[in-house]
């Protein structure tokens, strides 16, 4: 009988811990350690990063990649054309801000210009026969005749992490994102300047080198209406054409 209570009592003394009886470390962990326990329910879309100290040779203390607030970069295009790689040559910044309730979106602002070939990114209008020798279709440029392409607009993006599925990894991530713009093409063969409206859409991989810096590719496809000021009596239609292009881009920026 005496050995069966002093077992019970030992029983309740090993078995009724409370929360009390962790330390506060225990009760509290740092986020690092949550990650680094639970990578499969926190790092589905972001990662742990280092900063490397290259006076001692070592990795700085690790941050999380979800906390990135904003995104500023530069990106070089050229097009998408492999056969024809000059025909579109540009450059374009752009400045993205996440947001704070739904964290994955960000939105902000891009401005590019790009010098292009008349027949990269639009072709003539069939000639037709018109008493007005201002019709658009009377202008039948050349394939050379040179463009210069400017745009500024205003969109939301996502970013992601899609081939980690394939290819784990910390330090790559996907972007896509669209963009409203507003477009000027100054025309060089016949001397006047096309103003409009348009949508770019962008998907990029990038690696990041550390906590701050980042580089890879995008591609990029744009689609616009452009229309110049009427001469006499022409339609909007007579003065007007569609543009599309598609280019690829080497990007590299910084998170802050």
């Amino acid at each position: 009988m005496k050995y069966l209570i002093l077992f019970i009592l030992f029983s309740q003394s090993a078995f009724a811990l409370s929360p009390l009886d962790l330390s506060y470390e225990e009760r509290n962990p740092e986020t690092e350690d949550v990650l680094i326990k639970r990578p499969e329910k926190f790092l589905r879309n972001e990662s742990m990063m280092y900063d490397l100290n290259t006076d001692l040779g070592i990795r700085d203390q690790r941050k999380y990649t979800g906390k990135d607030k904003n995104r500023f970069a530069v990106a070089g295009h050229v097009s998408g054309d492999y056969e024809r790689i000059n025909y579109i040559l540009g450059l374009e910044f752009n400045y993205m801000r996440r947001t704070e309730k739904y964290n994955q979106i960000w939105y902000g602002v891009q401005l590019f210009q790009h010098r292009t070939f008349f027949n990269a990114i639009t072709q003539n209008q069939v000639a037709q026969t018109s008493d007005n020798p201002n019709d658009e279709s009377k202008y039948q440029r050349p394939n050379n005749s040179l463009n210069h392409l400017s745009g500024m607009g205003a969109g939301v993006g996502y970013r992601f992490k899609l081939l980690t599925e394939f290819y784990p990894t910390e330090d790559v991530f996907e972007t896509v994102d669209v963009f409203t713009n507003y477009l000027t093409m100054d025309e060089t063969y016949i001397d006047q300047k096309y103003t409009g409206y348009g949508l770019s859409t962008n998907y990029g991989i990038h690696k990041r080198t550390s906590t701050k810096y980042f580089y890879g590719g995008k591609a990029s496809y744009n689609i616009g209406y452009v229309t110049r000021d009427a001469i006499g009596t022409e339609s909007k239609g007579d003065r007007s054409f569609s543009i599309g292009w598609f280019s690829l881009a080497f990007e590299m920026g910084i998170f802050y």
